[in-house]
């Protein structure tokens, strides 16, 4: 199916990058097109179609603009992924608040167009209505994908094979740590079993705080 060039299509606004450049008796049309769009308003860019498919353009870029400029980041690979999931996460949290507010009939049904007859016997709005994801049902469903995918990564970066070394690695040297404190009181034989007692005790607490348990 060939595209409909009058719609705009992913990435920059067509609109900043020339004229409409619709064919005419008199050669390509030199007329400004309307933004978001790359047609002037004589040559499609009223259509109902059009000015949605440019506002759904323009709306997503105030929307990334909003996000801020990028910046530098020194941080390893492996801290950005796991916030990008945390984010993520977050996202999907709220796009199912924001479903479940929606009215149940209202998820799967809605306006798919509208097209205004101006002569005719019977002149009007013809509006049709069709199946149709609502825009929160879809970026739900969007957002949980890309928590997936950002999961998938993270195991294929071995994000968590590098948590359970990292952990091992730290409680070998608060080990380490602890034998060679208690090395140097020159305890007595009560006193290390009494020492050892606490130092299990209270590395077990550590471990599960740093595992997120109570």
């Amino acid at each position: 199916m060939t595209p409909d060039p009058s719609l705009p299509a992913e990435g920059p606004d067509p609109s900043l990058s020339g004229r409409c450049g619709r064919k005419t008796d008199h050669g390509p049309c030199r007329a400004w097109p309307v933004r978001g769009a790359s047609v002037c308003s004589a040559h499609g860019g009223r259509a109902p179609q059009v000015k949605a498919a440019a506002g759904r353009r323009l709306a997503r870029q105030e929307w990334a603009r909003s996000f801020g400029e990028p910046i530098a980041d020194d941080r390893g690979h492996h801290e950005i992924v796991l916030e990008e999931i945390r984010w993520s996460a977050g996202h999907v949290a709220w796009l199912r608040d924001r479903v479940a507010d929606v009215e149940p009939d209202a998820l799967i049904w809605g306006t798919t167009s509208e097209v205004e007859r101006r002569s005719g016997e019977f002149p009007g709005i013809d509006i049709t209505k069709a199946a149709k994801a609502s825009a929160w049902l879809v970026l739900y469903g969007e957002e949980r994908d890309r928590l997936l995918k950002m999961c998938k990564l993270a195991s294929e970066m071995g994000i968590e094979e590098r948590r359970i070394t990292l952990a091992e690695r730290l409680g070998s040297l608060i080990t380490d740590l602890v034998g060679g404190v208690l090395a140097e009181l020159d305890l007595t034989p009560e006193q290390w079993i009494k020492a050892n007692g606490a130092v299990t005790r209270n590395l077990r607490t550590l471990a599960g705080a740093l595992e997120g348990r109570p």
